[in-house]
């Protein structure tokens, strides 16, 4: 059994997640101890029930200890296996970190599985779920991913009650990533959306990023979107979401929530002015799908190889953790022009 201290560097829910996607696709029982350690309140939450629902139920796992609270888990899983499956979260809980955790797993399943998710499409502390599929999706299919999604309803905080489909196929082959630092973004594209609030704030969120961006030199196109009818949200909400479009490639997007009281040309504002400056280092990678990545180069076959805008704890703490589960090494090289180049040898999973 592989032990892992819940509470080391990062110490959130991504430790408790990435241990248990490992001990899935290598079959290996984990037990995760002082999980969230540090936070208020410690130990399990919804979000990580569901999550950790979701994973067993895919894997045949026993799992000990499943309460609001635990902070601490043993898990030993069995055979992936495909089909569908749907998943509650119950909350406003991330969507998107729950396909973070089961997205690996179900790419080496027996067979396609297709899921269905309900909970939080755009919440805090986390990318939106079409943020995810624009960019960090986009850089897995390269790496080999077979796996599609469609947002059928978004869910804002505090109801959540989004809804999200997926279909992720068996992986062939997993070859390495590698994203060449180029810095050269042709266009931003990008979605301002907003549900049970007028359309004039999805306007408003669209036209102050369009005006950012186009003032650093870049030429923007954000679709304004109002979500109604059986796509309306549970709870009022908006959210802006932005990526760069470029030949080669790079992988670089940014988002902002709306919140009660917070001006929409202020949420245009900070998804546009972090997405400059993340752009300004000329990396091939953000800093959210940095972290990303990770799990993804260390199953790969060979040597990943690309530049990120920006080294964050929860990089490290992912690097930490596959060093944990299967020993492959990490370099990380500084660029002149910023940023930084991580390489990893995989151990071809």
């Amino acid at each position: 059994m592989i032990e892992v201290d819940g509470s080391m560097m990062e110490g959130g829910g991504q430790i408790l997640r990435m241990a248990v996607t490992y001990g899935a696709v290598l079959g290996l029982p984990v037990r995760v101890h002082s999980i969230r350690a540090g936070r208020s309140p410690p130990g399990l939450r919804p979000q990580h029930l569901a999550t950790l629902r979701a994973v067993g139920e895919m894997c045949g796992a026993e799992i000990g200890d499943l309460e609001i609270g635990s902070t601490l888990i043993d898990f030993e899983p069995g055979p992936i296996v495909g089909g569908s499956y749907t998943f509650d979260i119950g909350t406003a809980g991330s969507i998107g970190l729950l396909l973070q955790c089961v997205a690996p797993i179900a790419s080496y399943a027996s067979s396609a599985v297709e899921l269905t998710v309900r909970g939080g499409t755009a919440v805090r502390w986390s990318p939106p779920v079409r943020i995810m599929d624009r960019v960090v999706w986009r850089a897995l299919r390269r790496m080999g991913f077979r796996g599609e999604l469609t947002v059928q309803r978004e869910g804002f905080y505090p109801a959540g009650g989004g809804v999200v489909h997926a279909v992720i196929r068996p992986l062939t082959k997993l070859r390495p990533f590698r994203a060449e630092p180029t810095g050269v973004a042709s266009a931003i594209s990008g979605y301002s959306v907003c549900g049970r609030l007028p359309r004039h704030v999805a306007e408003r969120q669209a036209r102050s990023a369009s005006k950012e961006l186009e003032a650093a030199g870049y030429e923007a196109d954000i679709a304004v979107e109002v979500a109604r009818r059986g796509r309306a949200p549970f709870s009022p909400g908006s959210v802006i979401g932005i990526w760069a479009e470029s030949r080669p490639e790079i992988f670089m997007g940014s988002s902002a929530l709306g919140e009660r009281g917070k001006p929409a040309e202020m949420v245009g504002h900070e998804a546009a002015a972090s997405l400059v400056e993340q752009l300004r280092t000329k990396a091939a990678v953000d800093f959210h799908t940095a972290d990303s990545l990770v799990i993804w180069c260390s199953l790969a076959e060979g040597e990943s190889e690309y530049s990120i805008s920006e080294l964050t704890m929860h990089t490290r703490t992912a690097m930490e953790l596959a060093r944990i589960f299967i020993e492959v090494e990490f370099a990380l090289d500084e660029r002149h022009e910023g940023g930084l180049i991580l390489r990893c040898d995989g151990a071809g999973v």
